[in-house]
């Protein structure tokens, strides 16, 4: 008998008897169907995802005590008079034989499983300790720290799409945004402009970038797996930084921004509403719930930053939150019936 949970037994209820109403099947063939399933007792998947997170957390502090503190490191560069290059040799070794060993666990059982996923976390860790210590003897690059970061971008891409690993692609996405930080950061010798654009503007430009490599490879057979990844990346990457220059504009320190009038920033305020609009109006043509809800919640988001920075000293406190907490009961409400829609449909 097939075990199901609770969710997917009311899918299979209302299949049967929707099947049954449009005299697909009889009634016999209806109450046969019905006892072909039963409920799993207990919602397992959610305690094993509970379980896989905190070993994860565990994994993370265990490889922030021995590997960032370095001391165990140190210990075995004395013992074996270990040189910087060797040890990220070796560390390079251990990531191709956890690669190699997840991949034949992959071909084994090709269904997409949480606990091997969670499983490429070691090479994660593995390969950014490579880069540091690669890092290291070459002495940053006289402090080019970008490439590094660059570096550890790629290994992560190549393994995450080879692999089809969202974790790794993950990875990816974390680490080339502080690779494209500091690589601009040094072609601009770390002035606060890069091309006339300080930080969030250069962040909105890397978003761009990321939504154009999204749409030239989403076909790709290799890229299917992992495209969901970067096409939420993108978007609240382009928000985000959409929503900080709202507030900061271009200015090139938090000085020369605190002697700007806070009205002269009102066209970058404008210009940041429209794009909330745009992302709004395409996300609904094309169904994409994701980019529409998105849009919206950046849309309260900029309504509410506006209150603070221009009415906040000129309007009672107690209107504010009453119009803040009917927004958010109006936000849950309306999430709420688009739930149920979406389930009455299925």
């Amino acid at each position: 008998m097939l075990e199901v949970d609770k969710k997917e037994a009311h899918l299979l209820q209302k299949a049967v008897r929707q099947w049954e109403s449009e005299n697909l099947i009889t009634p016999e063939q209806a109450t046969r169907l019905k006892e072909t399933w039963r409920i799993r007792q207990g919602d397992w998947q959610v305690v094993t995802l509970y379980i896989f997170i905190a070993a994860i957390s565990c994994a993370l502090m265990a490889f922030g005590s021995l590997v960032l503190d370095e001391k165990w490191i140190e210990v075995l560069r004395l013992k074996f008079s270990l040189t910087d290059g060797i040890i990220a040799t070796l560390f390079a070794a251990l990531t191709v034989f956890l690669c190699f060993n997840g991949y034949r666990r992959q071909q084994r059982n090709p269904d997409y499983s949480l606990n091997r996923e969670l499983f490429w976390l070691l090479p994660v860790l593995s390969v950014g300790v490579s880069v540091v210590y690669l890092g290291k003897t070459l002495q940053y690059l006289n402090g080019n720290y970008g490439v590094f970061w660059l570096l550890a971008t790629a290994a992560y891409g190549i393994l995450g799409i080879l692999l089809s690993s969202r974790l790794m692609w993950t990875a990816t996405l974390l680490c080339l945004i502080p690779a494209y930080v500091k690589l601009t950061y040094y072609i601009s010798d770390d002035k606060a402009f890069f091309l006339g654009m300080n930080l969030p503007c250069r962040m909105i430009l890397l978003a761009v970038i990321m939504v154009g490599i999204h749409w030239i490879f989403r076909n790709n057979r290799l890229y299917k797996q992992v495209k969901h990844i970067t096409w939420v990346g993108s978007w609240l990457l382009l928000l985000l930084s959409g929503w900080m220059i709202s507030i900061f504009g271009n200015s090139a320190s938090w000085d020369e921004w605190q002697q700007v009038r806070q009205v002269s920033l009102l066209w970058w305020v404008g210009a940041f509403t429209v794009l909330c609009v745009l992302v709004l109006v395409w996300g609904i043509k094309a169904h994409d719930t994701m980019v529409r809800d998105m849009a919206v919640l950046f849309l309260l988001l900029n309504l509410y930053t506006r209150y603070f920075e221009y009415l906040w000293d000129r309007t009672h406190k107690g209107v504010f939150f009453t119009v803040l907490a009917l927004s958010f009961w109006w936000l849950g409400k309306l999430l709420e019936r688009r739930l149920k829609a979406r389930s009455g449909k299925n």
